[in-house]
Parts: structure tokens; sequence; C-alpha cells
């Protein structure tokens, strides 16, 4: 009997994880990550799978209109970088952004707006802009770039309760410890 709670326990747990995935590339997350390759292509040990990474998501040559030109050697390119939620129309997408970009003993606030084209390998970043009118980050009162529904939130909260009580029920049936028993 345990074994069957336990199976059917671990079933509705992948069920329940199955239907909260998401497959498909969200336009914020793949500019997030060309962020996160370009700020590495500072640092000299990360430099070449920076620029392979970086490839990935966007182009390269667009490096230099988020860098600055006297940006510190050997270090990140930003302290910090943010992106906000991506306003789509069909294969394009802008997604605002904003970073603190490291300079020599300094650092400059920088903000614009990706351009993202959906190609058959996902999103990518093509162009960089000046923001336009209503694109904010989330620290600026604009969207969050991805957000659980309702039914995700309660989903997980039922999946908390039947992993607790599924868990308590095992340890409930095993035996009584033998560890204080004297042998003779």
């Amino acid at each position: 009997m345990r074994r069957v709670l336990v199976a059917v326990v671990l079933m509705g747990a992948a069920a329940l994880l199955t239907g909260c995935a998401r497959d498909e590339a969200r336009a914020a997350g793949a500019a997030e990550r060309w962020l996160a390759a370009v700020n590495d292509q500072g640092r000299d040990n990360l430099r070449d799978d920076s620029i392979e990474r970086a490839i990935e998501y966007g182009e390269q040559s667009l490096v230099e209109r988020v860098v600055l030109a006297n940006a510190e050697d050997d270090e990140r390119h930003f302290t910090d970088y943010e992106v906000g939620k991506a306003l789509e129309t069909g294969d394009t997408a802008r997604v605002p952004f904003r970073l603190t970009a490291r300079i020599e003993g300094d650092t400059e606030e920088r903000e614009g707006t990706f351009v993202m084209t959906h190609t058959a390998e996902g999103w990518r970043v093509t162009g960089v802009e000046p923001r336009g009118a209503g694109e904010r980050v989330p620290s600026e009162g604009g969207a969050r770039p991805a957000s659980a529904s309702l039914a995700h939130w309660l989903g997980a909260a039922v999946l908390g309760v039947a992993v607790t009580v599924a868990s308590a029920l095992v340890i409930r049936r095993q035996p009584e410890s033998t560890a204080g028993a004297r042998r003779e």
C-alpha cells in the first residue's frame, strides 16, 4: 500500500511540475542572458566563453552600444543590470534595460531598449535603441519580465502540501529504531 501511495504522489508531483513548466523562450530572458554574457567579456579568464554565449543570444557587434569605451580592465563591465517586460509585436520585441557600467574609478548609469527578433533558434538581440514612451524596468515602476499565474501558485502550494503529507506518512510507517536497545 505504501509503495502505491508513494507512486501516486510522485506521479502527481511530476504532472504538476510538467504543467508549470514553460518551454518557449521569453524575449526578456534572452536579453538578460545576452547582457550577462556581455558583462563577462570584461574578464580575461571568461572572455572567450562569454563571446560565444553572447553570439548565441545576439549580435556581438552591438556590445559597443552598451559597454563604455573606458570600461575597467579585467572586471565585469557592469556592477548591476536589469531588464523589463518585453513588448512583443509578431516576431519582434522591445525589452527595456538599465545598467550601471564600470568605468575607471567610477560608474555610469545607462538605459535603453533592446530590439529583439524571433528566429528559428529563439529570441536574439538585433538592436539597441533609446527607450520609447512607457518602456521601464521594474525598479522604475515597469512590469516584471515574468510572473506566475494564480494557477501556478496554487499548484505549487498543493504540491508542497502533498509532499509534506507523503513524507509524514512514510516516516510514520517506518519501524521503531533499535539504536538504544541492549543486545544480549
